[in-house]
């Protein structure tokens, strides 16, 4: 078999040379400059005060082998996905505080990476909490909190909620607002976005990077009316079965969710 490298495909995000990144120096270049060389990141984890910049890329391999002794020919094509992120960790100022890239292992979400880049470049970011804390909104900043208790058993009839994941399944699933990746919630675990108050529409969609049958995902989205400094309460449910995996999206009263999110930590 004789492998025939091919030319690779990027799915998500901006391939970076090291020479797109030299202007980036620690203590000097703001985010307005980020931005203005970089374009905007692929998530902005504002808890970590931490600018994402992700790559998906698929490496696509073609394969010849011969069969029998007059050499017969034939072909096939093998891909594998790599994912990899530029992590940037602003201070308070704005102004960049230290800077990394690495590789992006399976079933990472960016906060992940960015957790474990932290570790390795003693960055020191603010961890996630092990166990839900109510913050409180402002008047020109409103709270959603998405929350999922259940894993993808839940909604299916006759069968009790799942205890763990099993295998092969999307391992958490992505939240936008307006396309703009605003976080990635796993199974009994909540997520917080801040927003402007007003009309908002959500959509999440299971990451469906390292599923067997990513055809059979699909994404669901909720309307949201805002008030000023209020938090509002969202149940993420996943229904399998039925030929597809979807998001079932509640928006709950804060009594209802409280007595659930409470027993939650928050996504990593």
């Amino acid at each position: 078999m004789v492998p025939v490298p091919l030319e690779p495909r990027t799915t998500e995000g901006r391939q970076f040379a090291d020479s797109d990144l030299q202007f980036i120096e620690p203590g000097v270049t703001a985010r307005t400059r980020l931005i203005e060389e970089l374009g905007q990141p692929t998530i902005w984890l504002a808890e970590q005060r931490v600018m994402v910049y992700g790559l998906r890329k698929v490496d696509a391999v073609g394969a010849l082998w011969f069969l029998g002794a007059g050499y017969r020919a034939a072909g096939g094509l093998v891909e594998g996905e790599t994912k990899e992120g530029i992590f940037i960790a602003l201070d308070g100022d704005e102004i960049v505080s230290n800077w990394g890239r690495r590789t992006v292992s399976r079933g990472e979400t960016w906060l992940t990476a960015a957790t474990e880049w932290s570790r390795s470049a003693s960055s020191g970011l603010k961890p996630t909490l092990d166990h839900f804390v109510e913050q409180a909104p402002t008047a020109d900043e409103s709270l959603v909190y998405f929350y999922r208790p259940r894993d993808f058993q839940h909604y299916l009839p006759l069968v009790a909620p799942a205890r763990k994941l099993p295998a092969d399944v999307a391992e958490f699933a992505d939240i936008r607002l307006d396309d703009k990746l605003v976080g990635q919630i796993r199974w009994q675990s909540y997520v917080l976005v801040r927003v402007p108050p007003g009309p908002h529409e959500f959509t999440v969609d299971p990451d469906t990077d390292f599923v067997v049958n990513p055809g059979l995902y699909s994404s669901a989205a909720i309307s949201l009316h805002i008030a000023p400094g209020t938090a509002t309460f969202v149940d993420v449910g996943i229904e399998a079965g039925r030929g597809v995996i979807k998001p079932i999206l509640a928006e709950r009263p804060r009594a209802d969710a409280i007595s659930i999110i409470e027993k939650l930590r928050e996504s990593w």
